[in-house]
């Protein structure tokens, strides 16, 4: 049997309860995403176009330097999706289509 301190038990603890408060902080979607999330094509689509979106955040950081604000909408994974199995099993998919074509 694991034994747990009160030092670690306090700790854990203490963890649960900032995970718990910062999920309220999390992005809340309008109901129509909700209706229809990116699934597995979707995900697919997204991990192909990686590469572009990468481009293009790192020349929105660069450009924010100077405050010029373009391509601020940029994102990696798209949300809301349907989670580990559908969405980002397509992603990975995507992403390896890449890894192929390097060889």
């Amino acid at each position: 049997m694991i034994k747990i301190s009160k030092t670690q038990w306090f700790k854990y603890i203490s963890i649960f309860i900032i995970i718990v408060i910062f999920s309220g902080c999390a992005k809340h979607y309008v109901e129509l995403s909700y209706a229809e999330p990116y699934g597995f094509f979707s995900g697919i689509i997204h991990g192909i176009i990686f590469p572009f979106a990468l481009i293009g955040k790192i020349i929105s950081w660069i450009l924010s330097i100077f405050d010029i604000h373009i391509f601020t909408n940029i994102q990696f994974v798209g949300r809301p999706n349907t989670g580990l199995w559908f969405y980002y099993v397509g992603y990975f998919f995507g992403l390896s289509a890449w890894a192929e074509s390097a060889k």
